[in-house]
């Protein structure tokens, strides 16, 4: 069969670019060091091309496993949506205990808004979004903007804060005793322990727990929660929202009926398209 077929060029072409460089750290018991990458999907034509919004995308794993590009088809929606989307390596408890890992989120955010011309990114218009110990990290990015003894690597020069946060059921209160929980909702006594270190203090469980750094002055949240959640309980989406809402902080919780952790009803579009219009609303 022969056809003319006359196409309406309704969307532009996506990039995806795989392997960036971002930051070099410690590695191997500090006798070594390795680098931490990004993948990033930004327009394929970026010469000339307006700013877009960057979402700033952190894996889970309980700290202790994690990949930068597992979830990145499912961002591909975010993407046709006008937004660039970088997702980011960062250390897990096995190389180093926190605060590693909220350095290395930082040097991310630095590391785009030093090459947002590159990227096709408004440097004003960051967000952190992220999933269970990465919802966790961007949570910490939205309550830490001005901390900067987390701020190491390179491009100190750039800011690290984020305009927003989007939250999937991440980790926000690490000062759980492990001995006083009972039933399903269970926080694992590995993951605290994987990532804050073995006979971890009280103090090192604050300094990871962006519930108890919430200030008035810190960044929209949307956070999403499944109401049959057994690994993070729903109590520390709640408490986080009621925090933010008490400091008078703009936050949404959204609860998913029957969800699990890491359901796939998370990944649907009706989802994706709340937290699109909220990000949206600070555009």
């Amino acid at each position: 069969m022969r056809e003319k077929l006359s196409v309406e060029l309704l969307k532009e072409n996506l990039s995806f670019i795989t392997n960036v460089t971002y930051s070099n750290v410690s590695s191997w018991y500090d006798a070594t060091r390795r680098d931490l990458h990004m993948d990033i999907i930004a327009p394929k034509h970026r010469e000339n091309h307006a700013p877009c919004a960057a979402v700033v995308w952190f894996c889970g794993g309980a700290f202790r496993v994690m990949d930068r590009s597992v979830w990145m088809a499912e961002m591909i929606h975010y993407a046709e949506a006008g937004f660039v989307v970088a997702g980011v390596e960062y250390r897990t408890g096995n190389e180093a205990i926190f605060p590693a890992q909220l350095i290395d989120a930082k040097a991310a955010v630095r590391f785009l808004r030093a090459h947002a011309g590159e990227f096709c990114i408004d440097p004003e218009k960051i967000f952190a979004m992220g999933e269970s110990a990465g919802g966790a990290i961007a949570c910490l990015l939205g309550v830490t903007g001005k901390k900067k003894e987390l701020e190491q690597g390179a491009y100190l020069d750039q800011d690290s804060s984020v305009c927003g946060v989007i939250d999937f059921y991440g980790l926000v209160d690490m000062t759980i005793s492990i001995s006083e929980q009972e039933g399903d909702d269970i926080v694992p006594p590995w993951m605290l322990e994987e990532v804050l270190g073995v006979r971890y203090s009280r103090e090192q469980a604050v300094s990871a727990s962006a519930l108890y750094q919430v200030t008035s002055s810190v960044s929209p949240h949307m956070i999403l929660h499944g109401t049959n959640d057994h690994t993070v309980p729903m109590e520390q989406s709640v408490a986080y929202y009621e925090k933010l809402v008490e400091k008078g902080v703009r936050a949404d919780l959204i609860e998913i009926e029957k969800a699990q952790h890491g359901d796939d009803l998370f990944c649907q579009n009706q989802v994706k398209d709340k937290v699109i219009a909220f990000m949206r609303e600070y555009l």
